[in-house]
């Protein structure tokens, strides 16, 4: 699962059986820490997730921003109420590619999501 954390919304992305595809699956409204991570919850059970990809805002350099601060706080969240790893992933222009491959300006936060499992999947093929 791939998650695109924003503060208004919350675009998740989930994979083929495989592992090798991701794809947007929804945009979750921010309601609160506990109603989300509930959601999310409900979603790994159901669609059997071993993973959580969590895209991170670095600046251009690398370094931590306040939106990184707030991504690790609903990580830390998350962490506590799933038993799935949880790993991190430099979102950097994501927001703009899920853009530019939807031909609309408004951000889709589920293909941001995709496309930030996407890289995860494709760095972690390389590794093997």
């Amino acid at each position: 699962m791939g998650i695109d954390y924003g503060e208004a919304r919350i675009g998740v992305a989930l994979s083929d059986p495989e592992g090798k595809i991701a794809f947007p699956h929804r945009i979750l409204g921010h309601q609160g820490a506990r109603r989300v991570i509930a959601e999310i919850k409900t979603m790994v059970v159901a669609e059997k997730v071993e993973r959580i990809v969590i895209g991170l805002p670095l600046g251009f350099e690398g370094q931590e921003t306040k939106e990184s601060a707030l991504v690790r706080t609903f990580a830390e969240a998350l962490k506590g109420a799933l038993k799935v790893p949880l790993h991190f992933e430099n979102e950097i222009f994501t927001t703009r590619m899920a853009e530019a491959s939807g031909g609309t300006r408004k951000p889709n936060d589920a293909s941001a999501a995709a496309i930030i499992l996407q890289s995860y999947i494709d760095k972690s093929k390389i590794k093997m």
